[in-house]
C-alpha cells in the first residue's frame, strides 16, 4: 500500500471517529438526569455547569451537532469514492459505498449511542468544552438553519425541552421510582408532603360525634391518662364549645370552679376545604395545635389537630393506633369500622377504592346504595364486594370488605 492509501485510510478512520463522537455527544447529552446533573454542579464540577448552559440553548447545540456529524459523513463518503474510482474504478463505487455504510452505522452510530445511552456522562462531560467552542462559533449558523426547518414544521425557537420543570405529577412519579440511595420511608415521607397540596382538612378531620367532650362543673370525665389530645369543652347540657383543654391538664380543669374560663384555649374554626399544606402553615402562624372544622354553613363538622397534619407526613406517632378501625381477616378479607376513612384503608391495603366523594367507608356504602341501609346490604364495586355487618340506627359501624383476585 502506497503513502497515499495509507493517508487516505488515516483520514477516513478518523472522519470515523469523529462521526461516532457527534453521535455519542447527541445521545449523552439529552439522556443526561438532569437532577443528577443539578446535583453535580452544585458540587463544582464544572463540566455539569458547562452541560446546563448548552441545554438551556440544546436547539443550538443540536444543530451543531447535526452539521459536524453530516460534514464528516458525507466528506467520508466522497473519499472513499474518490479513492474507489482511482484505485480499482467506477463499477466497484457501490462496494466501497456499502462497506462505508455498514461501517459507519456499527462503529459511529450504533455502538457510541448505545454506550452514551448507558453512561451519559462519560461521554457528555469530557465532550462538552468541545461542543461550547463548536457551538460558540458555528451557532449562528446553526441557528439559522433551525429557523428554517422550524418555519416547516411550526415549532417555535424558544421551545425547550430542559427547560420545563417538573410538574407535581412527574414530581410525584419520581418519588415512585425506587432506589438504594434513599430510603423508602424517606421517600413516602417526601410523597405525603406533596400531598398536603391535595388533601383538605375535610380528608382527616375527626368527625365531631367521635370527639370525646367534657363539661364545665362535670368531674367524672372519662379521659385516658396515657392519652396526648385536645378536649373541646362545653357547657352543661349543651354542645357550644368554649373552648379547649390539654388532657394532661384534666386534673386541674377538675379543681377548677366557677365562670372564668380564660384558662381554656381558645376555640379556632377553619374551613373544611382548607388544603392540609395551607392549614399547616395557618398553625404555624397563629401558634395553634387544634382547631375546629365548619362546613359551608358555619355548622362544626369535627376537630383537627397539628399533630393530625405531621402524621400524613411521617405516619402514626403511636404505633398501636395503625391497627385500630382496620383488621385483616385469616381469607384476607378486611373488616373496619364504619369511620375509617377511604384514603387510610387505601394506603394500607394497597387498594384502589375511589375517594370522592365520599370520605369515609361508611360514606362508601351510602353514596353508592343511595340510601341509609335499615339492614345489612352487600354491595360490589369495580373489583372489591363490600359487606356491611353491624348497622346501630342510622349509623354503619362496621363493614366487611374483600378483593376479588
Amino acid at each position: 500500500m502506497d503513502s497515499f492509501s495509507i493517508i487516505l485510510v488515516v483520514v477516513l478512520l478518523i472522519l470515523v471517529i469523529l462521526s461516532a463522537f457527534f453521535s455519542g455527544s447527541e445521545t449523552s447529552i439529552m439522556a443526561l438526569n438532569q437532577i443528577k446533573l443539578d446535583n453535580a454542579e452544585k458540587q463544582g464540577n464544572k463540566s455539569a455547569k458547562i452541560i446546563n448552559s448548552l441545554r438551556k440553548e440544546i436547539n443550538r447545540v443540536l444543530g451543531v451537532i447535526l452539521i459536524g456529524n453530516n460534514l464528516v459523513n458525507i466528506s467520508a463518503s466522497a473519499l472513499l469514492t474518490f479513492f474507489v474510482i482511482k484505485k480499482f474504478g467506477d463499477e466497484y463505487v457501490w462496494i466501497g459505498t456499502l462497506l462505508l455504510t455498514i461501517f459507519i452505522i456499527i462503529f459511529a452510530e450504533i455502538a457510541p449511542k448505545s454506550f452514551a445511552a448507558k453512561r451519559p456522562e462519560s461521554i457528555a462531560y469530557p465532550a462538552s468544552r468541545i461542543l461550547k467552542v463548536l457551538t460558540k462559533y458555528l451557532g449562528s449558523f446553526s441557528e439559522m438553519l433551525t429557523s428554517i426547518s422550524n418555519s416547516l414544521t411550526g415549532i417555535k425557537n424558544n421551545e425547550n425541552y430542559f427547560s420545563e420543570n417538573l410538574n407535581r405529577d412527574e414530581l410525584k412519579s419520581v418519588l415512585e421510582k425506587e432506589t438504594k440511595e434513599v430510603d423508602k420511608e424517606e421517600m413516602d415521607a417526601l410523597k405525603s408532603i406533596l400531598e398536603l397540596k391535595e388533601l383538605t382538612v375535610e380528608d382527616i378531620l375527626i368527625p365531631i360525634n367521635e370527639v370525646l367532650k367534657i363539661e364545665i362543673g362535670n368531674k367524672s370525665h372519662d379521659v385516658p391518662n396515657d392519652k396526648d389530645i385536645f378536649l373541646p369543652v362545653v357547657k352543661r347540657n349543651s354542645d357550644e364549645i368554649l373552648g379547649f383543654i390539654h388532657s394532661k391538664e384534666i386534673e386541674q380543669f377538675n379543681d377548677f370552679s366557677g365562670d372564668n374560663i380564660d384558662f381554656l384555649i381558645e376555640p379556632y374554626y377553619v374551613p373544611e376545604k382548607t388544603h392540609l399544606f395551607s392549614q399547616l402553615k395557618n398553625f404555624q402562624k397563629n401558634g395553634k395545635e387544634v382547631a375546629l372544622v365548619v362546613d359551608e354553613y358555619g355548622d362544626i363538622t369535627g376537630l383537627v389537630t397539628l399533630e393530625d397534619l405531621i402524621e400524613q407526613v411521617l405516619g402514626r406517632f403511636d404505633p398501636d393506633e395503625d391497627e385500630i378501625g382496620i383488621n385483616i381477616n385469616e381469607d384476607n378479607s378486611v373488616t373496619v369500622d364504619g369511620s375509617v376513612t377511604i384514603r387510610e384503608l387505601n394506603k394500607k391495603m394497597d387498594w384502589s377504592l375511589p375517594e370522592e366523594p365520599a370520605k369515609t367507608i361508611s360514606g362508601l356504602v351510602i353514596d353508592q346504595i343511595d340510601t341509609i341501609p335499615t339492614g345489612n346490604v352487600c354491595i360490589n364495586l369495580e373489583s372489591y364486594n363490600i359487606e356491611t355487618s353491624k348497622i346501630e340506627g342510622n349509623l354503619i359501624k362496621e363493614i366487611k370488605i374483600s378483593k376479588n383476585t
